[in-house]
């Protein structure tokens, strides 16, 4: 029995680290940091810095962009994003919260807000923001998928899974996006074991978060 149990975690472990393993990253091309003339080319140039994971330098393209075009909505919410993978989730709400102030109907800052809102701890806030996001824009599909992954947090799992139903998608699916199917197929039939003889971790514990911001130009 003490040998099953070995055995069984050690393969739930290897489960979950290939789940959450990433794919390999491609060297990116050097990207100029000349002076540019417009706020769209620093725009450009900070996204592009974004993508391959430069924040520091996206962020002070952003900054420029701002500079020269103080109102531009699109340069504080990719700049929101910057922040939030950079780990600074108070100048990621900061800076979504300027985009929708100068565009209230900005649909993809407020989803986005509302990562930085959860990651901060704030998951009625991450909801409320949520809900907007879904009221401007109803086809919203990844707004339906974060409210689903917030309402999860706070164990609402109810109306989680109506958010994932909504759109169309398998519950379960929605839970682990991040995992193949075969490797979902193979991980719940793992967990059943592991939950037979432990009886110590839920699936709620296990199951990868899906919840990501997103980065777009509207």
């Amino acid at each position: 029995m003490k040998q099953l149990r070995w055995v069984v975690t050690l393969c739930l472990a290897g489960l979950l680290s290939a789940c959450n393993s990433q794919t390999p990253r491609v060297a990116q091309p050097t990207i100029a940091t000349d002076p540019l003339e417009t706020a769209e080319a620093y725009l450009a140039r900070a996204d592009g810095f974004s993508a391959s994971k430069d924040y520091e330098q996206a962020i002070l393209d952003y900054d420029q962009a701002i500079r020269l075009k103080p109102d531009y909505a699109e340069a504080y919410n990719n700049r929101g994003y910057a922040y939030y993978w950079k780990g600074d989730a108070a100048h990621a709400i900061a800076d979504y919260s300027q985009a929708i102030k100068l565009r209230p109907h900005y649909a993809y800052a407020y989803n986005n807000r509302s990562a930085a809102y959860l990651a901060s701890g704030q998951p009625d806030q991450a909801i409320r923001d949520l809900d907007q996001a879904i009221q401007l824009q109803p086809d919203f599909q990844q707004a339906y998928t974060n409210r689903g992954n917030a309402y999860l947090r706070i164990g609402q799992l109810n109306l989680a899974l109506a958010d994932f139903r909504h759109m169309g998608q398998d519950p379960l699916g929605g839970l682990v996006s991040l995992c193949s199917i075969v490797t979902l197929i193979v991980l719940l039939i793992t967990l059943g074991l592991y939950r037979l003889f432990l009886k110590q971790i839920t699936l709620r514990e296990l199951l990868p978060d899906a919840f990501r911001p997103r980065q777009v130009k509207q």
